[in-house]
């Protein structure tokens, strides 16, 4: 038997002991989900405390906008960008946060400051690129916008199209995004971005009026963009709580690839909103959405359409491989088609990739938002027609 001496048996006892303990391991570090749109108000951190103003209540003239809408470093804040442009600023690295939406020739769109970007990752951050340099932002080049259609009703007006990704800044391949002055805390993406137009029913003297309510979609090479008048309250057309369900639900079109129209059309349904066995439904978005909505969206009646070239309306396309003119114009372009009218459909066809034609393969797209993008499942199909569902 092998003997050891006391200081070696307590050392030995020791370790055996040790053997029977279970160790934890670290506690994980407890981490705050970011908000999403369909939570509650309590459930989240949001704007509307003290010196924590909400976006959608800030109101300018457009002539007495300040350098910046939302400079307060709380939540998200400051903004990224300005709010004072004009055409003094209009230059391709602009960062005017000022949009202004007219016509089928005269608007802007959201897009990233910085090339190849993902719109999730900068919505909050998105600046105004527009086809006119009057309004300061950075230039949308001709060519760049494939098939358009500006519908005016009595309750909104709206603009769809069909645009090459890199003329915003995103990556061909972003699927883009979904953009209001509300968002989950209610700062609104982008941050200080306000939205104002020469349209009768909001201009403001001989300058644009503020628009309180709009909703725009942007990616995977298509944009919508929905500006509510803002006497009308109720129904609320501007809808932000359906951004899962894309352009197609949210502003059902007859969007056409390489057709640019300017029409007076019937108000829409409003979104979540349909009609089974006589009865009028509500369905409300989930969040995550996993199914598909209960409904297929109905594309409002339209009439009085003029029809215009893309030259008449943005200028010819450049042949350099870096183009950087717009439309400087402010004048209304001649329309080159007749008066017509549309009953409407529920399914918006044109042709995935603007530069093809014919009757070749073509695909399915599903726009949806997921975490702040836009997702697309593609599945093709034969006859050379993209329906956005």
């Amino acid at each position: 038997m092998l003997l050891l001496p006391s200081n070696a048996v307590l050392l030995v006892s020791a370790l055996l002991s040790l053997s029977n303990v279970v160790f934890a391991d670290p506690e994980e570090p407890v981490i705050t989900p970011a908000p999403s749109p369909t939570h509650e108000l309590a459930e989240r951190q949001v704007a509307g405390g003290e010196g924590t103003p909400i976006l959608a209540t800030l109101t300018f003239p457009y002539t007495a906008l300040p350098t910046q809408v939302y400079p307060f470093a709380v939540l998200r804040g400051p903004q990224f960008g300005y709010n004072q442009c004009g055409a003094e600023n209009a230059s391709s690295t602009a960062n005017c946060q000022t949009l202004v939406v007219n016509n089928a020739s005269d608007f802007c769109l959201w897009g990233a400051p910085d090339p190849n970007s993902e719109m999730g990752n900068e919505e909050a951050k998105v600046v105004s690129f527009c086809t006119n340099p009057r309004w300061g932002g950075r230039p949308i080049p001709p060519g760049s916008i494939h098939g358009l259609q500006f519908m005016r009703t009595t309750a909104y007006i709206q603009i769809v199209g069909f645009i090459d990704n890199v003329a915003l800044n995103l990556a061909p391949t972003d699927t883009g995004g979904e953009l209001d002055p509300h968002g989950a805390d209610l700062q609104g993406n982008p941050l200080g971005g306000v939205v104002y137009s020469l349209d009768p029913k909001f201009i403001d003297g001989s300058h644009p009026g503020q628009i309180r309510n709009w909703n725009l979609f942007v990616g995977s090479g298509l944009f919508c963009l929905k500006a509510c008048y803002n006497d009308v309250k109720s129904p609320n057309y501007c809808e932000n709580r359906y951004d899962l369900v894309g352009c197609e639900y949210n502003m059902p079109n007859t969007l056409t690839n390489g057709t640019f129209v300017e029409c007076e059309g019937e108000r829409q349904t409003p979104v979540g909103t349909y009609v089974e066995n006589g009865q009028t439904l509500t369905w409300k978005m989930p969040y995550p959405l996993t199914t598909e909505p209960p409904y297929r969206p109905v594309v409002p009646a339209s009439s009085n359409c003029r029809t215009f070239s893309s030259e008449q309306l943005f200028g010819a396309a450049p042949t350099n491989a870096n183009p950087s003119g717009s439309n400087s114009g402010s004048s209304r372009p001649t329309p080159s088609g007749s008066n017509g009218s549309n009953g409407g459909s529920n399914s918006n066809s044109a042709n995935p990739n603007p530069s093809q034609t014919g009757t070749g393969a073509a695909a399915t797209v599903k726009l949806g938002m997921h975490a702040g993008l836009l997702v697309v499942a593609a599945s093709f199909v034969a006859g050379g027609v993209l329906v956005v569902v």
